[in-house]
């Protein structure tokens, strides 16, 4: 059964490509689930099944049809609610409060400002040291160089800097205000350096995760908005985007290297694994995971950190000790969700989440959106596109994204005597 994913997500690619006449957002989501399938496969039949983050290490997979339907079928549904967006249909994007949206951009600027006085002094060190001795230092929770300087900051300031996460927002506003307001380049580059925020941070961390995440979110934006970019914006993003490229690759190698050269499946596998074992992890929960335990802490992050003091990370350890087994591996969304609230929850949990997108994308063929209806867009997008691994939203400060992008998109319904006419 492990080669049915990969056949099932490519005639699913195939058949939206054919359907939409494009390349569009569901096109791209469906071909990232076929390119992890195919790491799938040539895990199993290579072998490749030993290392960290995969947990059928030592014993030969049962990758049966039920899970394996599952699998298919669940991210199915969190999936086909943007194939209702058919990006050559896509002729103007409107903006209801421009004073409020800008008031946004400036708040996402200072947190950007403050970022990059945290991680100014420390990156550099980081780049030419040991990015293995860092990476463990992040798995064993010791306070990277930029946590320790943040300690130190007033404490308005340390709680204005859990906005770091969100500047990612500042991505889908680069692409608006340079494409839909046609504002200058020369300005608009400013967005871009905020988005960078999060990629720049994890550094501290050597972490990989978040700029997988920029790159995939990158190339959705541009394929969301490729009907109205401009030759001129597209030559701009060619010229800025390969270094950028280069850099992160040499990055990604890197840290790759440092962490799994000396381990038996070496960095090439570890990368292999890397995009591979989702598919893996989640037929592994079907069988072995307890459905008597309910932990909703990373699926309403922001509930359970503000009503029961409980986050995600606070609860991993003891629950990945009652399971018997790591639970903090990549096993989609959906996997995350199983084994959260098991079947029938995950089954309510994509329902909702899929009928929250139709409720916001409204009708095929649609034409024009509102900016914040963008933000609300790329928000929920997050989730099948970094879905390939796990769900995105499991922490407090991860899902303020959603909170402001909702905030926003709730008063773009009200009008203020400062609305442009």
């Amino acid at each position: 059964m492990y080669i049915f994913p990969f056949i099932y997500f490519i005639s699913l690619t195939v058949y939206l490509c054919y359907r939409h006449r494009a390349f569009d957002v569901s096109v791209y989501m469906s071909s990232l689930y076929t390119i992890t399938s195919l790491c799938a496969i040539i895990m199993v039949v290579g072998n490749n099944l030993e290392g960290s983050g995969v947990l059928v290490d030592g014993w030969e997979p049962d990758l049966g049809f039920v899970p394996t339907i599952l699998y298919c079928g669940l991210l199915t549904l969190t999936i086909l609610p943007f194939s209702l967006i058919r990006v050559e249909a896509l002729k103007k994007i409107t903006c209801t409060h421009p004073h409020l949206l800008f008031l946004f951009v400036l708040i996402l600027l200072a947190q950007s400002l403050l970022n990059f006085y945290l991680v100014a002094d420390s990156t550099l060190e980081i780049l030419n040291g040991d990015l293995s001795a860092v990476r463990e230092s992040h798995y064993d929770a010791e306070m990277s160089f930029a946590d320790i300087k943040a300690a130190s900051l007033p404490g308005v300031l340390r709680y204005f800097n859990y906005l770091n996460f969100t500047t990612i927002l500042a991505l889908p506003l680069f692409f608006y205000y340079t494409c839909a307001e046609k504002r200058s380049l020369w300005v608009t580059i400013v967005l871009l350096f905020i988005s960078l925020s999060g990629p720049i941070k994890a550094i501290q961390g050597a972490d990989r995760a978040e700029l997988i995440l920029y790159g995939e979110m990158f190339i959705f934006c541009i394929v969301f908005f490729q009907k109205i970019l401009t030759s001129a914006v597209k030559k701009i993003l060619w010229i800025c985007g390969i270094p950028f490229a280069i850099a992160a690759g040499v990055y990604f190698v890197a840290v790759s290297s440092a962490r799994f050269e000396d381990t038996n499946e070496g960095a090439a596998g570890s990368v292999l694994q890397y995009a591979g074992q989702s598919y893996l992890n989640f037929c592994y929960f079907y069988e072995n995971a307890n459905p008597d335990l309910f932990y909703p802490q990373r699926e309403m992050p922001i509930l359970s950190h503000v009503m029961l003091n409980s986050d995600y990370s606070d609860v991993k350890e003891e629950r990945s000790a009652k399971e018997g087994f790591f639970i903090g591996v990549f096993a989609t969304h959906v996997g995350a969700w199983f084994l959260d609230v098991g079947l029938v929850g995950c089954i309510i949990y994509s329902s909702f989440f899929a009928l929250i997108c139709l409720l916001l994308i409204k009708y095929f063929n649609r034409n024009e959106f509102e900016v914040t209806e963008v933000l609300v867009l790329f928000v929920l997008a997050t989730v099948p596109i970094f879905g390939i691994f796990y769900y995105r939203f499991h922490n407090f400060a991860i899902a303020l994204q959603y909170l402001f992008a909702g905030l926003l998109y709730l008063m773009s319904k009200f009008k203020f005597i400062w609305k442009r006419d």
